[in-house]
């Protein structure tokens, strides 16, 4: 089941209380952590990394308002979060509970599988779903579980990013159920899809469909 880490604010219904844990002990232990003995240098180099921080980041820092869910939470994204405008309501999610110390200050700990149990329907602008789809969500079956997940909890036309790479799994976005319930659509001038020189990363932008 899934379980709302315990930080001040109220995500997705959950009343939560604050305690010396996330108050003092997680940013000390991130911070010896990220200073003294994780090196995210090779990912910040990364052109697929390199994009979201420089075009797609960007772009979101200047909502003002709006619901956020970032799946996936590791050392390499931490530094990602602080590009976000405070105004929006941005959740991050992460199936492992060692990573909540990656998380934002709203973060579950849950499968992105069935998301829809523990959000409320229509409850996301934004979904950001980047190296989840053949990084552990592989087969057929658990995408298009996660596909009528997230149609779930975004809203109508709501905005799902979907980061795969094309040496791991086939197109995700050619999968039936994914043309049912989204349709591709390009995101504030970025293209509907992008793929990088070098790299087997690609980027594709989706909406969710009114059905």
């Amino acid at each position: 089941m899934a379980q709302l880490a315990t930080i001040p604010g109220n995500a997705m219904g959950i009343q939560n209380r604050s305690s010396l844990k996330n108050q003092f002990y997680l940013p000390l232990k991130r911070w010896l952590l990220l200073n003294f003995r994780l090196d995210d240098t090779y990912f910040r180099k990364q052109p697929d990394r390199i994009w979201l921080n420089t075009q797609l980041y960007p772009r979101l820092a200047k909502l003002e308002q709006g619901r956020i869910l970032f799946v996936g939470c590791a050392y390499y994204t931490w530094e990602s979060l602080k590009l976000f405008n405070r105004g929006v309501d941005l959740v991050t999610v992460d199936i492992d509970e060692n990573n909540v110390i990656w998380g934002g200050k709203k973060h579950l700990v849950a499968s992105i599988l069935d998301i829809d149990n523990f959000v409320a329907p229509a409850s996301f602008d934004i979904v950001l779903l980047n190296g989840v789809f053949g990084h552990g969500v592989d087969t057929r079956e658990m995408q298009e579980q996660t596909y009528k997940a997230l149609h779930n909890i975004l809203k109508p036309d709501g905005m799902l990013l979907v980061g795969w790479n094309n040496d791991l799994i086939p197109d995700p976005t050619e999968l039936q159920i994914c043309k049912e319930l989204f349709y591709k659509s390009e995101y504030e001038g970025l293209p509907q899809r992008t793929s990088f020189q070098n790299s087997t990363h690609v980027m594709d932008f989706l909406r969710a469909k009114k059905v």
